[in-house]
């Protein structure tokens, strides 16, 4: 199973839907000040985010690389596919967001590659709004051991930090009949600190933003880039 599907399947249990709401009200205070009319939302996810953004009267549509997250977002009546950002033609939106650390998914290797394809995507002057996690945000919030069950299932998360990198393993069980079905995988994601963010080549880094969403201290930083 590919490892996004599978966090799809585990997110019921792990939640964070109230901490989510306070990040999509963060963004959407930055998107109000601008004059944005159409928005791509990388990293989509379950598409309540691209919701607001409807709600307000702005042209969204999300991509995703989980197909069971673009599912949950085409259900609940936003536009959502597995489209690839070198699948648009340059220069079609407005703002392009990634929400909710989908940065921290993309090796440091990668990194200008992804900013590059937002660029393309984007209008002359168009803005990239994204976060990402904090160090504190790695070492204190996201490692560690979580475990949840009921009558059917059980699920176990195992979340270890180091050399940059938060390596989870996860395993699943479901039950069928008498027996339990195992799902399991790993998500791999990077840590990338405010100085190397702020070297991307075709964007001018124009705002950051420390947010406290999980505990004491800030845990992730949200970033507002516009196109050179």
């Amino acid at each position: 199973m590919n490892p996004l599907d599978l966090y799809a399947k585990i997110e019921p249990f792990i939640g964070f839907y109230d901490q989510y709401e306070i990040l999509y009200k963060t963004y959407l205070r930055y998107l109000s000040s601008y004059s944005i009319g159409s928005v791509l939302d990388v990293g989509c996810g379950n598409g309540k985010f691209l919701k607001h953004l409807l709600e307000r009267h702005i042209d969204a549509e999300g991509i995703d690389r989980s197909a069971s997250m673009v599912q949950r977002a085409n259900e609940i009546g936003v536009r959502a596919s597995c489209k690839e950002l070198e699948d648009f033609e340059a220069e079609c939106f407005d703002c392009v967001t990634a929400v909710a650390d989908v940065l921290n998914y993309i090796p440091p290797k990668e990194l200008a590659g992804f900013f590059h394809a937002i660029n393309r995507v984007l209008k002359p002057k168009g803005y990239f709004v994204c976060d990402v996690n904090t160090l504190y945000g790695f070492e204190a919030v996201a490692e560690g051991v979580m475990r949840f069950e009921n009558e059917t299932q059980f699920l176990c998360i195992e979340a270890n930090y180091a050399d940059k990198e938060l390596l989870t393993h996860i395993a699943f069980f479901e039950k069928e009949g008498e027996l339990y079905r195992k799902h399991s995988g790993q998500i791999r994601q990077y840590f990338h600190t405010l100085g190397e963010l702020k070297k991307q080549e075709g964007f001018r880094l124009e705002t950051t933003e420390a947010l406290r969403l999980f505990g004491d201290s800030p845990d992730k930083t949200l970033l507002v880039y516009r196109k050179r």
